[in-house]
């Protein structure tokens, strides 16, 4: 990597870093107190509530570390001084104290923890015991998780969650929000994305991404129709559910936690150097473009300004330093409860000039006065990007990379001047230098967040409750991109290359605002072994969108970033537009004895982006479980701790269609005079459909939980069946009918998703060491059952019936032509043996082979077909961690299996860096190369020679971390202070060469900024 100068403030980060890991090393654990002359001997068996004895329990003197264990008949026996204090623990059961004063013998029977019987979980609009769930809900406890080292805390799902698939798009810095899809792709439009609530208020994935981890109580996700259809027409795509910290009844509790994170790419891709590079450029355009003498300077570097060796991705990516510092204050008495918090991130990107600082600020507050609680959720942002003006991902700079830089030329010259051109006679117009581009112009970007939600419940009468919310969301970004007049590009020698042109600022303004009015009547029966649970609901939300963009041209100097300053071609333009919802919607759940659980919900939704004969559409769901380890039969099963069997059937809706879909939208584009004076008029874009309908999801779904061995070991397995129908498509119609409108929506297809789902863990301890391990494994199977037999190709991909979405299309390569005898390969076609030719000509040696899928002899576009999946066959992760004393270690791995992306080049336009997989390209002295001779376009085709398998298995974050609880800490108020040294992204095993597996099936060109691997120094303190 080149290195950066070190301004003054990361010379102090590191100053920091350094002082805090010698603090780290140096701070000893305090001594365990010798044991006093004349010590007590205590002898003990430890039982569960049914008189079973419990193996492994600890036995610990409080304030020491003089401790044992139980033995296989649960006994211990223990030297203890006089007057100690002996702590005896287990998992799954509540701790017991005993104040030893004199020999003596203790029976110990401890009681399973309500806390891990009655653990309860997120859902729609409540929660549950996780016992007595009769749907698929996963979730995610953040407090395992808050340390991770990443920018982004929607990254800290990937792999934790089954059937839950996280795809990075680049971490671009600010600009890092990743693809989430649940349960597969269910819509052929282009939102797919799930529905998010943030503490019960509708949100969005990249919101989920700005908020501080350390806020973050837990992450639900509902992954089927039955404990998702409560959300109605947003549903379809999943529910994601996020609950913040509230306070706590106790002393004011202070928290910091803070980190510093080095960050470095993953992977950059090994470019070929100049001189093989000047090589194949000759090769690849039959030229003596590099002459021997230049080859043999670009080679020994004696005139680098001329014919330099540039590495031009270490060139544009750096290791860069991240930080971010967390504060929070958790109190509050029995009648007022608060949580406070506040955060600052600040990042460096890898990428040169790109950089993201955040301030994130929350309040949870929350007040009981007898029968009334009221609640005030307070939390806001301000994000400030830093980026060029010249876009990163797609056509931007990542593409200037690959196609339009070339190691020939220096970054710059030794005169101080951009490089631009090298000693041949290739044209500086056909190079792009992107760090002279990154540089160049003025961008800032700057992002506003505000969330406030005031609730209040009455507790009407003893198991009635009525609540009611009103939550206002406001969301502004702000953008202003000046670019310079086009800079003098001059040679090494200094000679101008290029005119001056003009320059230009556009500003832009974007305003989302959401109001959301919710009112809940709960009301819980029991009678008996029958409990009720009634909810019943209506919702109301208005959303609004503005927008607007202004630019100019003809600055008097580059300096002057106010569009006042602009002297020519001045533009504006702006847009609206407004969407609500109105919902009613109930649920009951019934239990029988703990044994039979039953779930019905149902919501009638009327949203206004749907035509007045189907505005309002009702979805249900109901479910069922068996516990089967509460009937009598299996009381006997003592390896057994729970065993449930679950089944649900629903129906969700999808109202991301467009607000406008249903209508004829009137386009501002024509002309009429009224005598010689031309005015502006309307007409209309598309044709009208009134009488289009929600695409509907309808799911089955199938699930077993089961524990054993006190809870040790638990599984869950789940099979569901995923099918949306109605999909909105714009089918083909005679341009006749349609003349220049486009065509309408119609509910014209459907798309099913079927697949399993399994997770297991594993915990247990001895003594003071406990250690956990856990897996997941998931597949879906992504078809499109249904498209009124159209056909969508999108150049390198196509839905089709009977085919997933967005299946890879192209050529089917079979190899290379080797020998003569490929050549003269034949088919026949009417009859006859002919020789199969490509575009209606004799392909040569070293160019790719195709089939002939139509038989017509001839290779053309028409014999494109289906040459891959873009989803993987299975994902999975696995966990392992280890704790002792106040030591612990964890670490998370991520992968994928069955996976395929386009890794795609040109062999004819060879401008740019080229990757070293062409040092091994055919030529009449390396027959046998694995890459295509250069300079035919016929190479050049979207293929299956370009997808490459990238399958990978990622250590995804590792851990090691040590907490001090030693007395001499409270003389300083403190509670305890944990210190931690944390990774991520840290191994990688792929076939794929140069560049990062992970990342999106549209991406063929490898445009997207790469992915971050960290190393963070962190601390969590209380006070």
């Amino acid at each position: 990597m080149n290195k950066r100068i070190l301004n003054e403030n990361r010379r102090g980060w590191i100053c920091t870093l350094l002082l805090l890991c010698c603090l780290f090393f140096q701070v000893k654990e305090v001594s365990a107190e010798s044991l006093q002359t004349g010590s007590i001997n205590v002898t003990g068996v430890v039982t569960d509530s049914k008189g079973e004895t419990i193996i492994g329990a600890s036995v610990v003197e409080v304030g020491t570390t003089n401790g044992t264990i139980t033995g296989i008949d649960g006994d211990f026996s223990i030297q203890v001084a006089p007057g100690a204090k002996l702590r005896i623990t287990y998992i799954g059961y509540k701790e017991k104290e005993y104040v030893i004063t004199k020999s003596s013998s203790l029976k110990v029977t401890l009681e399973e923890d309500s806390k891990l019987i009655d653990e309860v979980v997120v859902v729609g609009y409540g929660t549950q015991k996780k016992a007595n769930l009769t749907g698929s809900v996963a979730a995610v406890n953040f407090t395992d998780v808050a340390s991770m080292p990443v920018a982004n805390t929607a990254n800290m799902l990937q792999g934790r969650l089954p059937g839950v698939m996280l795809t990075n798009n680049g971490a671009q810095a600010g600009k890092d929000t990743p693809e989430i899809r649940i349960r597969g792709v269910g819509t052929l439009s282009d939102n797919n994305n799930p529905m998010v609530l943030i503490d019960g208020v509708e949100s969005s994935v990249s919101q989920i991404s700005e908020i501080p981890a350390d806020d973050i109580e837990t992450v639900s996700v509902l992954k089927d129709a039955a404990s998702a259809s409560i959300y109605g027409v947003r549903a379809a795509n999943g529910v994601i559910l996020v609950t913040t910290k509230r306070g706590m009844e106790q002393k004011p509790q202070i928290s910091y936690s803070g980190n510093i994170v080095l960050q470095t790419p993953t992977v950059l891709p090994s470019f070929l150097n100049s001189a093989d590079w000047a090589q194949m450029y000759n090769e690849a355009h039959n030229s003596n473009t590099y002459t021997a003498e230049m080859i043999q300077k670009l080679r020994d570097g004696s005139d680098p300004d001329h014919f330099a060796n540039t590495d031009w991705a270490d060139a544009l990516f750096r290791n860069a330093l991240m930080h971010q510092h967390h504060l929070s204050v958790n109190g509050g008495s029995q009648n007022v409860r608060y949580m406070l918090s506040a955060q600052y991130f600040n990042q460096d990107g890898i990428l040169e000039y790109t950089g993201n600082k955040r301030y994130n600020f929350r309040s949870n507050v929350d007040a009981t006065l007898g029968r009334v609680k009221l609640g005030l959720n307070l939390a806001g942002s301000k994000q400030e990007i830093e980026e060029p003006v010249t876009s990163v991902d797609g056509s931007g700079l990542m593409r200037y990379l690959s196609w339009s830089t070339r190691p020939t030329v220096p970054v710059k010259y030794s005169n101080g001047h951009w490089g631009c051109v090298d000693g041949s006679s290739l044209s500086q117009s056909q190079f792009k230098n992107p760090l002279e581009e990154m540089s160049q112009g003025n961008k800032e970007n700057d992002q506003y967040r505000f969330d406030g939600k005031v609730f209040g419940e009455l507790d009407i009468i003893d198991g009635l409750k009525f609540r009611s919310s009103l939550a206002y969301k406001y969301y502004m970004q702000t953008t202003s991109a000046f670019s310079p007049k086009n800079t003098l590009r001059y040679d090494a020698e200094g000679n101008v290359l290029n005119t001056i042109g003009t320059n230009s600022l556009k500003d832009y303004h974007y305003i989302e605002s959401t109001y959301i009015n919710e009112n809940i009547l709960t009301y819980d029966w029991k009678i008996k072994s029958h409990s009720f649970n009634f909810l019943a609901g209506h919702s109301i939300q208005a959303y609004r969108m503005d927008k607007n963009e202004s630019s100019k041209q003809g600055f008097p100097t580059d300096n002057i970033y106010e569009m006042d300053g602009g002297t020519s071609n001045d533009k504006v333009t702006g847009s609206a537009k407004e969407n609500s919802l109105q919902s009613f919607f109930g649920r009951i759940n019934y239990n029988f004895a703990d044994r039979y659980l039953f779930e019905v919900n149902i919501r009638h939704d009327g949203s206004s982006r749907m035509p007045k004969a189907h505005r309002y559409a009702t979805f249900p769901s109901f479910s069922g479980a068996w516990i089967m380890t509460n009937e009598k039969f299996l009381e006997d099963v003592k390896f057994l701790s729970s065993l449930k069997l679950r089944a649900s059937w629903g129906k969700l809706g999808n109202q991301e269609i467009g607000d406008y879909a249903y209508t004829s939208l009137l386009a501002a584009d024509g002309n009429y005079y009224f005598g010689s004076t031309k005015n502006i008029g309307l007409r209309p874009k598309a044709v009208a459909n009134d009488d289009i309908k929600w695409e509907t999801t309808t799911i089955t779904d199938f699930g077993v939980d089961a524990s054993f061995w006190q809870g040790r070991i638990s599984a869950i397995f789940d099979w569901f069946d995923k099918n949306t129908s109605d999909i909105l498509l714009q089918l083909p119609m005679p341009s006749s009918y349609l003349g220049t409108l486009s065509a309408p929506y119609q509910n014209a297809g459907e798309v099913r998703n079927r697949g399993w789902e399994l997770s297991a863990n594993y915990f247990d301890q001895k003594g003071d060491f406990s250690w956990q391990a856990g897996f997941s494994l998931s597949a879906v199977k992504n078809k499109i059952l249904d498209m009124r037999g159209v056909e969508n190709i999108s150049n390198n991909t196509i839905n089709r019936e009977g085919a997933p979405i967005g299946s890879y299309y192209g050529l089917k390569a079979v190899g290379l032509y080797r020998t003569e005898a490929d050549l003269n390969r034949t088919t026949i076609v009417d009859g006859k043996e002919v020789v199969i030719t490509q575009f209606n000509q004799k392909p040569s040696l070293g160019d790719i082979m195709y089939e002939d899928v139509n038989g017509d002899g001839n290779i053309t576009d028409d014999d494109r077909d289906i040459i891959g999946n873009p989803f993987p066959k299975m994902q999975y992760s696995f966990n392992l961690g280890f704790a002792w004393k106040n030591l612990d270690l964890s670490m998370f791995w991520q992968g994928v299996s069955g996976l395929y992306r386009y890794n795609w080049d040109e062999t004819t336009t060879w401008c740019g860096n080229r990757t070293i997989r062409w040092e091994d390209h055919y030529t009449e002295d390396n027959p046998n190369g694995s890459m295509p001779r250069l300079g035919n376009t016929f190479n050049d085709k979207y293929s299956s020679f370009w997808l490459s398998k990238v399958d990978y298995l990622r250590l995804k974050n590792l851990e090691i971390g040590y907490t001090f609880r030693q007395p001499q800490l409270g003389h300083f108020g403190i509670q305890s202070i944990r210190l931690y040294l944390a990774g991520t992204n840290l191994l990688t095993f792929t076939p794929l060469d140069d560049y990062d597996p992970e990342k999106k099936s549209s991406d063929s060109r490898n445009d997207v900024h790469p992915n971050t691997r960290t190393y963070s120094f962190g601390v969590n303190v209380k006070f």
